[in-house]
């Protein structure tokens, strides 16, 4: 249900929002990995902050109890902005590589569909049934190895390995899309 009670001004909404802000260097660090050494290890330094913040900012928002609608709705907006960078510097780097097959505009393009679908479901749910829908465990699965294939591709880490945590990634985001909507289904009949 919608609650709008407690503060938006906390801890874990700071963290989530800093996820967002920090993408903007994240950018320059990637588009300077030829120019200097040091933006590739500013780069893994930002990654890691972000990953530690996705992490902990769940963690603070229960430990707290501040948990809130706004901070339900900015994560997802927040790990979503920080992906999307991501995978737009993959799209790029991998189109230069090989122009006939991009395995990252194809995921790029599988995830808008995705996110557009149950974007809607959410906005369905919030508008009509007043419920604003969390992070899912299968959620979680997705961004975690998305994660860890990024760092791969993005510093050329062991390819195969890169390649097993696509498709993982890839299935991870099918299955998590079809536990959303089955949840979404489940508020809507409410």
């Amino acid at each position: 249900m919608l609650k709008t009670k407690k503060s938006i001004y906390n801890f874990a909404n700071f963290l989530s929002i800093s996820r967002i802000v920090v993408s903007i260097p994240l950018i320059i660090c990637f588009e300077n990995f030829d120019v200097d050494i040091k933006y590739y290890y500013y780069s893994i330094g930002i990654i890691l902050f972000i990953i530690l913040s996705d992490v902990l900012d769940g963690y603070f928002a229960r430990l707290s109890n501040c948990v809130t609608d706004f901070g339900k709705i900015i994560d997802p907006i927040a790990d979503k902005t920080c992906f999307m960078v991501v995978l737009i510097y993959l799209i790029d780097k991998y189109s230069v590589v090989n122009h006939i097959f991009n395995p990252f505009l194809i995921f790029y393009i599988i995830l808008v569909i995705r996110d557009t679908i149950l974007l809607l479901l959410s906005l369905y749910n919030i508008t009509q049934k007043k419920y604003v829908s969390q992070a899912n465990t299968s959620g979680k699965i997705f961004i975690f190895f998305s994660s860890i294939m990024i760092i791969f591709y993005v510093y050329d880490i062991n390819n195969l390995i890169a390649q097993l945590f696509y498709i993982l990634a890839l299935f991870s985001m099918i299955l998590s899309t079809m536990f959303y909507i089955k949840e979404h289904n489940m508020v809507r009949k409410k």
